[in-house]
């Protein structure tokens, strides 16, 4: 996300938003409520706490900044809002892969089967 991150993130909250209501799905909503807070109050999650929590070849999404602090060793699916370059090549070393928000919306529009971390 570039200059005009706030409106970006508010951007992304209501098309999270339109797709909670368009698929019943709570678990959305609940993203796009937490992304809209300031930039100084969003999460952030070092991958060595996504290995903690997250099993081999599940979903994780962190509501804010991914960074690399920590060991990953299992491949894990990862979606957030910004990822340091170090947790995004340790995630896609261990076999993971990251993704933005937008994507993993696309991809599983219902919000089935994925863990929030953050």
């Amino acid at each position: 996300m570039g200059v005009n991150e706030k409106k970006e993130r508010e951007k992304l909250a209501l098309e999270l938003k339109k797709t909670a209501i368009a698929n019943d799905s709570r678990f959305w909503e609940d993203i796009a409520k937490r992304i809209r807070k300031s930039k100084d109050s969003l999460v952030e999650v070092n991958v060595g706490k996504i290995s903690r929590y997250a099993s081999a070849d599940s979903t994780v999404v962190v509501p804010g900044v991914v960074l690399g602090a920590g060991r990953i060793e299992e491949p894990v699916k990862v979606a957030a809002l910004y990822f340091s370059k170090s947790a995004k090549s340790k995630i896609e070393e261990a076999g993971g892969k990251t993704l933005t928000l937008n994507e993993l919306m696309n991809e599983n529009a219902k919000g089935t089967k994925i863990k929030i971390i953050g």
